[in-house]
């Protein structure tokens, strides 16, 4: 039976704690965190609601990182507690560029084989700085742009008033201010964007209305609700499923880039993944411009690299 560990039970930490029982693919769940009484206590509560029906039984502990030694995932969500008065990632960098370090050097310890799936901000430097430990590269996954990826699915959903699963459409580069929205790539069930617009008689849609609100838009989750933990716990609990299920899906991740000369950097590009972690990532054709943006996200990285490491 498939075993998981989460680090870090904050915010994001409990909601994927939360969710994830619902996959009922794990019999066995390892919380660990700093304050081991709030790791105790999550177990705790989440145990008390496994006498209700439509609710799986799981084993839910607090633990150390010995027990994680026949993990099959291990979910790190630690990181220091966000301001909720400023919403940039990258001021996260400095002090979480320990705390990332110091959790992959323990688990690296005790395993060499869970599949680890970041999601600590800024995630892009933080799956940097989780490959500088002896630590199978192809097993460490940021959980990258798929979360501006569903937001901008949505928004333009919205626009035209339909469904956004009818929409084709992917977010690469940074998880932040510098995601790039690949528009060169969009589609409504198939057709380019002007054949839809034609065919439905919608009015054409804001691009650069929408690229610039893509970051935007989860500030404003930020700045009313103090936090954002709900969508990227559905974002971390659909990756471990296609993970585990071994559907070899394709979501935009973050890993160690190669692609377009930008290496020795961390971004996200379209991922396509199996029961193994990562098989393979997609230096897809972009216009000139998305090339620019690329380019931008990947400087800025860097420079959130090279910020923390000071």
């Amino acid at each position: 039976m498939s075993k998981l560990g989460i680090v870090g039970l904050g915010r994001v930490g409990s909601q994927v704690l939360t969710d994830v029982q619902y996959l009922n693919l794990f019999s066995e769940i390892v919380l660990i965190d700093s304050k081991e009484e709030i790791a105790s206590g999550e177990a705790l509560d989440h145990n008390h609601s496994q006498g209700l029906f439509n609710t799986s039984h799981v084993r839910i502990k607090a633990g150390a990182y010995q027990d994680l030694a026949d993990a099959d995932f291990i979910v790190i969500a630690a990181s220091i507690q966000t301001d909720k008065n400023d919403g940039d990632r990258t001021l996260l960098a400095q002090d979480n560029h320990d705390i990332i370090k110091n959790v992959m050097k323990q688990i690296a310890e005790v395993t060499q084989e869970a599949i680890i799936i970041l999601i600590s901000n800024p995630v892009d430097s933080m799956v940097y700085f989780a490959n500088q430990v002896n630590y199978p590269t192809h097993k460490i996954i940021g959980t990258g742009t798929a979360l501006e990826s569903s937001r901008f699915k949505t928004i333009i959903a919205q626009h035209y008033q339909i469904d956004p699963k009818n929409v084709e459409a992917f977010v690469i580069g940074e998880h932040g201010q510098y995601a790039v929205p690949v528009w060169s790539k969009v589609r409504i069930h198939g057709m380019e964007l002007s054949e839809y617009e034609a065919l439905s008689q919608s009015p054409v849609i804001d691009k650069a209305h929408i690229t610039s609100i893509i970051n935007e838009v989860s500030m404003d989750v930020f700045y009313q609700k103090g936090w954002t933990n709900a969508a990227i716990s559905r974002v971390t609990t659909t990756l471990i499923q296609a993970i585990a299920l071994n559907q070899r899906t394709i979501m935009p991740l973050t890993s160690i880039s190669q692609e377009y000369r930008l290496d020795d950097g961390a971004y996200s590009l379209p991922t396509l993944i199996d029961q193994h972690g990562i098989v393979q990532r997609y230096p897809i054709t972009l216009d000139e411009q998305e090339e620019q943006q690329l380019v931008e996200a990947y400087q800025y990285i860097r420079q959130t690299i090279h910020i923390a490491q000071k």
